[in-house]
């Protein structure tokens, strides 16, 4: 792991002791407080350490030194930056783990040498795993797309527009709204195409192209196809069906819980 380091006067010798421990644990830190410490302003000490963490030329930074709070606003104001200062072993090690923390800011006029030290190791040592890489994309932006697609099924539903929806790229949004919901984002738009066909055919007042064009096909020989690899029968079979007629089978539809 690329290593960033630094401190302001206050916090120097808290660094060096750092720098020292790095060094034993076979840790390689790049020293970003060079100069004048007494000219140094820890906010541009963060400013340099997150255009680090922005540009990869380092993975993790920690920065010690008297204004914490300032350099923590200071360095998150970069993309890809999530600085916060912690002065305890759980939110060291949970910032990365549940956050994805990667500029660790200590008070150079709080924390002990020791507990720095300890600090640091918490925060290095953790891990960062996205909730979205387990469980798929979250499910208040699910519901957006999901919504989306059910409100405009008469009209075209490309997967870039719906991933631009949750700001992901095309590939990774299809990875994760399939781990969300079983299909791939093509397949969905279909099934929830067939979905509202089925509830129309079951009107049983509307001509089979009319519905064709009002689920978003663009013709009725396409509708036909999809349906009957969806399905197992024509549209006009399933609308003839006596037993979805008359036991009024209730139309299977993906909840947004099941998307969860």
């Amino acid at each position: 792991m690329r290593i960033g380091i630094a401190a302001d006067q206050t916090g120097f010798d808290c660094k060096e002791c750092l720098k020292s421990r790095f060094s034993a644990q076979g840790r390689a830190a790049e020293d970003f407080s060079t100069g004048d410490l007494r000219q140094t302003d820890c906010r541009t000490l963060a400013e340099h350490l997150a255009a680090a963490i922005y540009a990869k030329r380092i993975e993790r930074g920690v920065l010690v030194c008297a204004s914490g709070i300032g350099a923590s606003v200071t360095a998150n104001k970069h993309p890809g930056v999530r600085a916060a200062m912690c002065h305890d072993l759980y939110s060291a090690h949970h910032g990365v783990e549940d956050d994805g923390m990667n500029l660790l800011v200590m008070g150079a006029c709080v924390v002990t040498q020791g507990l720095a030290c300890e600090l640091a190791d918490a925060f290095l040592e953790a891990s960062y795993v996205p909730s979205e890489q387990t469980f798929g994309i979250p499910p208040q932006r699910l519901m957006r797309v999901v919504q989306h697609i059910r409100n405009n099924l008469d009209k075209p539903l490309a997967v870039g527009a719906l991933c631009a929806m949750v700001e992901m790229s095309q590939s990774h949004f299809s990875k994760m709204f399939k781990l969300s919901t079983g299909l791939a984002p093509h397949q969905f738009v279909l099934q929830e195409r067939i979905n509202r066909s089925k509830e129309l055919l079951l009107q049983g007042n509307a001509k089979i192209v009319d519905i064709a064009l009002g689920v978003g096909f663009e013709n009725q020989a396409h509708f036909t196809t999809v349906f009957g690899n969806l399905v197992g029968m024509t549209p006009r079979q399933f609308q003839r069906s006596s037993s979805w007629k008359a036991g009024g089978m209730r139309i299977s539809q993906l909840s947004v819980a099941q998307c969860y």
